[in-house]
């Protein structure tokens, strides 16, 4: 009887024992795998953060340029600019759009920080750093999920930040914002249509040609002035069979999924490795010594 009670001992201390080298290396694993992704993360939102900034330096240029001109005989020709600023800049709010990718590149550091962590733990069986890993584990994967959040928020436009400085401020006005000195981040139906407005400037009148989506800004249309407007208007919605033709709301809803989109979707793309890692962690925390006694 106490030869079978040994031999059952040893059995339960040897399947453990594999459980735990199992656990192991399948960290060493997706640690590796992890590390892919901080490189990902810190690629993805730093390609973000410069198209962002891109974008802003190209707005406050455009309104030092609308307001320094002077005097435009137009209704509300300084759509989306503070000239009262010194120097003029643009009020709608390109920085918040900037925060989900900047979160994502924070993530990507304590993530690579973490792995390190992970690894020397795993490899040199230290409790202490597998611990340390856990908790930055878990604050990376609440950060992360965080960001997601509001990078899916801002792409598509239902942040407060978008539906209201951004689409509320164009909303009545894309007419007189000239989308195509935003050229490279809006495409060529985003500024088919044109306008004129004079520029008085010194008593020097000049002609200034505003560049818009034929369409309304919410895809309706009311065969407008100009030739571009009517080819886009079909029984007083917005042809969006022709490439020509586009609305305000998807100009502005394209752009801010290129700023975001891709900060969501790998902010999701790695919670289940790190849920898996945080599990393969918890169970070899405790050590081979300590919990099998070898």
């Amino acid at each position: 009887a106490k030869i079978s009670v040994m031999l059952d001992r040893e059995f339960v201390m040897a399947c453990e024992s594999c459980s735990y080298k199992t656990a192991r290396r399948g960290l060493l694993v997706l640690n590796m795998v992890l590390i892919i992704f901080a490189i990902v993360f810190l690629g993805v939102g730093g390609v973000s953060l410069a198209y962002g900034s891109s974008f802003g330096n190209s707005l406050n240029k455009y309104c030092q340029n609308i307001c320094n001109a002077g005097e435009v005989e137009a209704p509300n020709a300084d759509v989306g600019c503070a000239c009262d600023s010194n120097p003029p800049q643009t009020t709608i709010p390109v920085v918040a759009y900037q925060a989900p990718a900047a979160g994502i590149v924070s993530v990507g550091v304590f993530l690579f920080i973490a792995t390190i962590l992970g690894c020397i733990g795993a490899v040199r069986e230290r409790p202490g750093l597998i611990i340390a890993y856990i908790v930055f584990l878990v604050i990376i994967i609440i950060m992360q999920f965080g960001f997601g959040i509001a990078a899916g928020t801002v792409a598509s436009g239902s942040a407060p930040e978008a539906s209201g400085p951004f689409v509320g401020a164009l909303n009545e006005n894309y007419m007189y914002f000239d989308w195509k000195t935003l050229d490279s981040f809006f495409p060529p139906s985003c500024y088919y249509a044109q306008a004129n407005a004079t520029v008085d400037s010194f008593s020097v009148k000049t002609n200034y040609t505003f560049s818009f989506p034929a369409c309304d800004f919410y895809g309706k249309c009311s065969n407008g002035k100009s030739a571009q407007e009517i080819e886009c208007c079909v029984n007083g919605q917005c042809n969006f069979g022709n490439s020509n033709c586009d609305s305000g709301n998807d100009c502005v809803m394209k752009f801010l999924g290129k700023i975001a989109a891709p900060v969501a979707v790998v902010a999701f793309l790695s919670l289940c490795i790190e849920i898996a890692a945080l599990v393969l962690a918890c169970i070899i925390r405790p050590g081979p010594i300590k919990k099998y006694g070898v």
